[in-house]
């Protein structure tokens, strides 16, 4: 159905809420032509009404008190929700679509429940009566809170490392992120390994001099393990925190000995072996540089060593079935790593994916495989701890990190929750520098593009 909103009388706080009507594509496409409904806003100081009037579809309209200040912070969140569950329940009647987390675009679901601890002493109730979040994914959420006590935690003065290594063997069709493939910039990864020393050797000081703790160190990308042993042994040997301290080592091709022993002489304690899929043709349909047999190669070599261990599964991805899924999440259990991220396919703008014409699958066969995964992945003694939710994925569903028991990265817990400091190093690397006493977080992101970041770096 293609339907035409007018939402001109939107406040500006409130320029996310047409995401509601975007989550219901295919069913719903937001069209420019003739207006068949219009959403009215009328606020004043502790109250917010909400209009959708239509002729052809019906009116619809919520008169809520909201006990604060017309344009205080928190006036505005509670206002937008308000909007957004009345679009979502206008949505949901003119489709009869249920959407796994209801009226809820944003991407920590999980933040949600914590900014509603104390409300209600059932939460999960609010997420399906509120929200209109289906109970299986109220309960996921809780369980990934559940998950991170313990590990989740508010407190000043705590900072976490990332270092992004945009460099990978090849581009996968899927991704949209700002690495680039090594062939490319093979000449130029000398001096980008020289402007990430000095930038973490600036982190280190500013660390120092504030008396920050470090809670974890993150190397992500990309590919950190496209660089050479000794160029992963330069920059890793620069921390000395002896903390939780991962590297992305996601293809396997990109995994030798030499590697993991300076990776293991440098302190890291957990890397990543990402087979995606188990499937030989999809690889070779991704674009991915390796084969299974080459997966169960790094994983054996990598058990050599003490690292706790990642594997990333995508669900959904191009021709594969319900059963080709099933058998990659067989495999990977069976190996027994200590941690499993299950992704949702994304079809995301950049993503070769995309621009081939791939469409956002909504008819259930994706969410069948999610499903299953949280059911055996919980069966096989893994909890869920951490979540997030991106913008097109398959059947409007989520991310989530699973862990054996007492695995859990806290790096993952303190960058979706938003709850710690993040000093970033390298191109794209973004900042994010968290003040508890307002709620408030300030970002700085560096030049995404490969050379750009390396002539502001004045390496070019």
């Amino acid at each position: 159905m293609i339907i035409s909103f007018d939402f001109t009388n939107l406040p500006s706080y409130m320029n996310d809420v047409p995401e509601v009507i975007r989550a219901f594509s295919p069913y719903l496409i937001l069209d420019s032509s003739d207006i068949s409904a219009k959403m009215i806003i009328e606020e004043s100081d502790g109250n917010i009404k909400v209009e959708i009037l239509s002729e052809k579809l019906g009116d619809f309209k919520v008169d809520k008190v909201i006990p604060f200040e017309l344009n205080s912070l928190e006036y505005k969140r509670l206002a937008k929700r308000e909007a957004k569950k009345l679009l979502y329940i206008f949505c949901n009647k003119i489709t009869g679509i249920d959407l796994p987390y209801g009226s809820l675009t944003g991407v920590r679901p999980t933040k949600l429940y914590y900014d509603l601890i104390g409300s209600s002493s059932n939460i999960k109730s609010l997420f399906t009566n509120e929200f209109s979040v289906e109970n299986s994914r109220a309960e996921l959420i809780e369980n990934v809170v559940n998950s991170q006590k313990g590990i989740y935690s508010t407190k000043s003065g705590e900072v976490d490392i990332f270092v992004n290594i945009p460099i990978c063997p090849t581009r996968c069709k899927y991704c949209s992120f700002i690495s680039t493939e090594y062939s490319r910039v093979k000449k130029l990864v000398p001096l980008y390994v020289d402007c990430v020393k000095k930038e973490i050797l600036d982190i280190k000081q500013y660390v120092e001099k504030n008396n920050l703790k470090v809670r974890s160190i993150y190397f992500g990308g990309g590919t950190p393990t496209s660089l050479s042993s000794e160029q992963l042994r330069e920059l890793c040997s620069l921390f000395d925190y002896n903390v939780e301290f991962t590297v992305e080592a996601g293809r396997p091709d990109s995994i030798t000995l030499e590697k993991l022993q300076a990776l293991k002489d440098s302190g890291v304690t957990r890397i990543s072996i990402n087979p995606q899929t188990f499937k030989d043709d999809t690889l070779v349909l991704l674009g991915r540089a390796h084969n299974t047999e080459q997966l169960y190669k790094a994983y054996e070599l990598a058990r050599k060593f003490p690292f706790d261990i990642n594997m990333d599964l995508i669900a959904g991805l191009p021709n594969e079935t319900f059963d080709d899924f099933c058998d990659t999440l067989h495999k990977t259990v069976a190996l027994s790593p200590e941690n499993v991220t299950v992704h949702t396919l994304s079809l995301k703008r950049g993503s070769t994916l995309k621009t081939e014409g791939s469409e956002k699958t909504m008819d259930g066969s994706i969410k069948k495989m999610v499903d299953y995964s949280i059911d055996f992945l919980t069966k096989s003694g893994y909890v869920p701890y951490y979540m997030y939710r991106q913008k097109n994925m398959a059947d409007g569903l989520e991310n989530v990190g699973w862990s054996k028991p007492g695995k859990q990265c806290i790096y993952n817990i303190d960058y979706m929750e938003e709850t710690t400091t993040v000093l970033s190093a390298g191109a794209g690397a973004m900042s994010k520098i968290v003040y508890h006493d307002n709620g408030r977080i300030e970002r700085n992101c560096n030049p995404k593009g490969f050379e750009e970041y390396l002539r502001r770096k004045g390496a070019l």
